[in-house]
Parts: C-alpha cells; sequence; structure tokens
C-alpha cells in the first residue's frame, strides 16, 4: 500500500523537514505510529514520531547541521526531540527492548524496522511510512485492523501488558477515541490484568486521559477506571 504525504499543517511541514535531512543519510527512515495511524483515518495529525537507522548521536548531528533545534536528554534510549518554536518531533533509532528485573528495559539500537515492530504497543500503531516514496510497512497487518476497526496488541497481550500496565488504559482511549472495537484476547487481557494499573502514577494516568479531547469520552473513561461494571459495559 502506499500514501501519498502531503503536509498542510505547520507540524507537518516541520516533520517534514526533519524527516527530509535524516533519510538522505539514512535511507531506512520512515514516519511511524500514530501519524501514519492518523493519516489513514484522515485524522488531523497531533504529533509525529519518525524512526530510522542512524544512531542518537548521528540523529542530532546532522540536525543541528541543518539549523534544526534538538533536546538530547533521552538519546540513551535511542530518542532525539527536533525542536521549532513550540512544534517537536521525536525521532528513534531503531531499537529492541531487552527486559530486566526493572521497569525499564534495556535498550539495543538494531538496524532492521521489522524487530523494532515489534517492540511497539498495537498493530495500528506499527505502520511505518516513506515520506517520499509514499511506500508503507505493515510488518503485523495493521491496516487490516484498521479497515476492520479493530484494537489487537502486538505479540502476547499479556506479555505486552505485563512490560507496560500503561497500555492497558492507551488500549481503552485509543477504543473509545476511534470507536475501534478490542480484539477478543486482547480485551481479556487487559481485563485480567487491570489491576495492574494501580502500579501507574496518577500523573501518567491524567497525561494519558488528557490526550482525549472529548470531555464525554473523558468521563466515560475515567468512570471506566473507578468501576469495574462500567468498564465491562463499555469493553465488551
Amino acid at each position: 500500500m502506499k500514501y501519498i504525504f502531503k503536509p498542510k499543517i505547520n507540524l507537518e511541514k516541520f516533520g517534514s523537514k526533519v524527516f527530509s535531512v535524516l533519510v538522505e543519510n539514512f535511507s531506512q527512515t520512515f514516519f511511524v505510529g500514530g501519524m501514519v495511524r492518523d493519516l489513514l483515518l484522515k485524522k488531523k495529525t497531533t504529533d509525529i514520531d519518525i524512526t530510522t537507522q542512524g544512531k542518537p548521536e548521528e540523529v542530532s548531528k546532522l540536525l543541528k547541521l541543518a539549523g534544526i533545534t534538538t533536546d538530547d536528554k533521552y538519546k540513551n534510549f535511542g530518542v532525539i526531540v527536533a525542536k521549532h518554536g513550540g512544534l517537536q518531533v521525536e525521532i528513534a533509532t531503531f531499537r529492541k527492548d531487552l527486559q530486566n528485573s526493572s521497569r525499564y528495559a534495556n535498550v539495543v539500537f538494531i538496524n532492521n524496522p521489522k524487530i523494532d515492530s515489534l517492540r511497539r504497543d498495537f498493530t495500528i500503531n506499527s505502520l511505518y511510512l516513506n515520506g517520499i516514496t509514499g511506500q508503507i510497512l505493515d510488518f503485523n497487518e495493521g491496516i487490516k485492523d484498521l479497515k476492520n476497526k479493530t484494537l489487537r496488541f502486538i505479540g502476547e497481550p499479556k506479555n505486552r501488558i505485563k512490560e507496560d500496565p500503561l497500555r492497558i488504559l492507551r488500549a481503552l482511549r485509543f477504543s473509545l477515541v476511534l470507536n475501534f472495537k478490542i480484539e477478543k484476547k486482547s480485551l481479556l487481557a487487559l481485563k485480567k490484568y487491570f489491576s495492574l494499573l494501580e502500579t501507574i502514577s496518577k500523573t501518567k494516568i491524567n497525561n494519558e486521559l488528557n490526550k482525549i479531547s472529548s470531555e464525554k469520552l473523558k468521563r466515560l473513561l475515567q468512570n471506566a477506571l473507578d468501576s469495574k461494571k462500567i468498564l465491562d459495559k463499555l469493553f465488551k
């Protein structure tokens, strides 16, 4: 599948500029995640993520040479943030997360977008778009799930939830906002491990809630978090 990306709003124009700088030096550079999902759903772009084979130090150096301001404080996790005014774009090096005894995984940089896709949360968020050719790499049948309005974890749902319980809340948020049905196995895992949300800080929970622009949907999700009965009623 192809999608010809034509930047319209300022965020998209800035993202396109960053992408162009990187793809000239690293052929395996892609827009990824929510931006690609929203473009295919014809929704407004609210954030831009780019992923590339370039290492964080290389990415930062190239952007600075192009006159683009960068924030390097997350470079050890493989992430560089490009900034312009109030706009920002996150650039992540292809990586693989190696789980350990702490909450945060060890990050290993790799040179393979397919392996990189396996560390992402949902199939619909694992689409890789080449901003020049329009080619979309779909390693996890994300386009099929978009067409069927289905939210599905990549891999084994219980493992993805245990890696990061915040994914429970993200799944519920995406289901409400996109009006997508949560795939059966994923939903069963959400309900079984729902109590793991108690390990998540209120700040992170509020951050997810605040990503919902509709006050009605925000209240629905908040109520679902407070009542198991409402959770079962909304997501069945």
